[in-house]
């Protein structure tokens, strides 16, 4: 039988990567969302209002500049509106409160190898199939890494170390900790992770591209493997103190506001950043005067108090949301165990009848009915502990230079050698950006109370 040359491999490749395009988004409810991904098309639907936007799709607009976009802020609703007499001169017309923001796209990338097998050896059912489920791994791994910091603080922050020591294990902010605890459904044994100076972004001592062994949640005891995985990360004791954290790899992103390693620079723009009170985000300032518009909004207004999700909370959340001109939301994402208990303290009701909605991307979530229209409670993983967000979907925008990750071929070929062996790398790049355009459509509740 003859040999398989990278040609006979190139259709097969190129086939899967327009099914990735297809079914990239569908691993986690935000993505899904944002990208329009339909499970009953099993697709992308782009006659959606919301989907992500690329360089083809923006055609005419000039939308993307390099690895920049331009981006629309709408920072209030138009104004000048007003009563007239009858022989009156009515209203002059004002500008709509809108301005432009330049925000940089963001680099995924998740690399998986293979041996010159794969261009020598026969093609067989067996060989196809490993290819395909390492399209598959790297597809579904770079859709949760992005669908991660989506949720998150622009940052790259997973979890902050709270002890000192020069060894294997590190101890985080656990349940009790009295701000977000660390997430230990993304913080699992097999996952690899950065553990660097929060302040600087800086090694501390062998914190490069750790793997987690073990995880006790209760202590908050995380413990790494003593190996090295990888010639770019560390092995034996990691150096730490109270002043470091587990980050994404690569992509510490704490710096200054203006910088190449400001929030959201590195690490994609996140719900956490985009509903805070302070920081720049998106070249405006939270703090400088009138700009609070450009805030989250805080749906317990101001309660700080440990307490459980209620129908009462919820009702109170989207009086205060109703401020921001929205009468209803698409839904609200939050730390399952914060949903599960809301769940669970609606079966003491007598004439309680579980509802469950389903969004178009197959996600779904139990409704809470007492805004405009009923949206459902839709529990994510990767969402930050104790908290809780209502999401309008018209209010962001995914930006990417592609409808979804592709491999490099900028050398002509799909996979390439870096050494003198046999083992030979594919990458998946993606570049993309979470854009927000109305901060305060965001209602986040903070400090709930988790089911055991």
């Amino acid at each position: 039988m003859a040999d398989n040359a990278l040609s006979t491999w190139q259709p097969f490749l190129l086939e899967k990567q327009g099914h990735v395009y297809e079914v990239f988004p569908s691993e986690a409810v935000f993505l899904a969302e944002m990208s329009g991904y339909d499970s009953g098309l099993q697709a992308v639907d782009y006659q959606q209002t919301v989907t992500r936007v690329t360089r083809e799709m923006s055609g005419g607009r000039e939308t993307f500049s390099g690895k920049y976009v331009k981006h629309a802020i709408v920072t209030a609703g138009l104004p000048g509106g007003g009563q007239v007499q009858e022989s009156s001169t009515w209203n002059q017309p004002h500008v709509l409160p809108v301005s432009e923001a330049h925000i940089n796209l963001v680099r995924t990338l998740v690399p998986f190898s293979v041996t010159v097998d794969v261009e020598r050896d026969s093609m067989d059912a067996s060989m196809a199939r490993a290819v395909e489920q390492l399209i598959d791994e790297a597809r579904s791994a770079c859709a949760r890494l992005e669908n991660l910091q989506m949720l998150g603080d622009g940052t790259g922050l997973i979890a902050q170390v709270t002890d000192s020591a020069t060894s294997l294990t590190t101890t985080v902010i656990g349940a009790a900790g009295g701000t977000v605890p660390a997430n230990f459904d993304v913080l699992l044994p097999g996952t690899v992770w950065d553990v660097l100076t929060r302040s600087t972004g800086a090694d501390p001592g062998q914190g490069l591209r750790r793997k987690i062994s073990s995880v006790n949640e209760s202590t908050g005891v995380i413990t790494w493997l003593t190996t090295q995985q990888a010639g770019d990360g560390g092995s034996g004791n990691i150096v730490h103190a109270a002043t470091e954290g587990i980050y994404i790899p690569g992509s510490w992103s704490g710096g200054a506001a203006g910088t190449a390693t400001a929030p959201g620079a590195l690490c994609a723009q996140g719900l956490v950043q985009a509903a805070a009170t302070t920081g720049t985000f998106e070249t405006i300032d939270k703090t400088a005067a009138g700009n609070s518009w450009w805030w989250g909004t805080d749906g317990r207004g101001g309660d700080t108090s440990a307490l459980p999700l209620s129908v009462q909370m919820m009702d109170g959340a989207v009086r205060r949301g109703r401020r921001s001109g929205l009468g209803t939301w698409d839904f609200a994402i939050g730390d399952p165990a914060v949903i599960d208990l809301y769940k669970q303290s609606l079966y003491a009701s007598v004439r309680y009848d579980a509802q469950v909605s389903v969004l178009k991307s197959g996600f779904h979530g139990v409704v809470y009915d007492g805004a405009d229209r009923p949206f459902p409670l839709v529990k994510d993983t990767a969402h930050p502990k104790q908290g809780i967000k209502l999401i309008d979907k018209a209010s962001f925008v995914v930006y990417g230079d592609q409808p979804g990750p592709t491999f490099l071929q900028d050398d002509g070929s799909t996979f390439r050698r870096f050494t003198r062996t046999l083992a030979k790398e594919a990458d998946f790049l993606d570049r993309w950006q979470l854009g927000v355009g109305r901060c305060n459509t965001i209602v986040y509740l903070n400090n709930l109370s988790q089911a055991a």
